[in-house]
């Protein structure tokens, strides 16, 4: 799922790490970020700093629950 626009990072993270299972950022290129990481968040933050690049990666959750969680954060389209 993508991330929707004007999300609020700081939030969206704090959520992240309350989710059971892994929450990952994969770009259209393959690569992965698994955002409960400190380092992989700081590379998230700065990746997403330009809002272009949002619409080129997913948020994938190793359990279905966790999309529940970040419901408000993702957009399904």
């Amino acid at each position: 799922m993508l991330l929707k626009k004007g999300v609020v990072l700081t939030d969206f993270l704090n959520d992240v790490k309350n989710c059971y299972g892994e929450v990952l950022f994969e770009t259209e290129q393959g690569d992965s970020l698994n955002l409960k990481s400190v380092l992989s968040q700081y590379l998230f933050s700065v990746i997403t700093a330009d809002n272009d690049l949002l619409i080129q990666g997913h948020i994938i959750c190793t359990e279905e629950y966790d999309y529940l969680k970040l419901e408000n954060y993702l957009d399904k389209g």
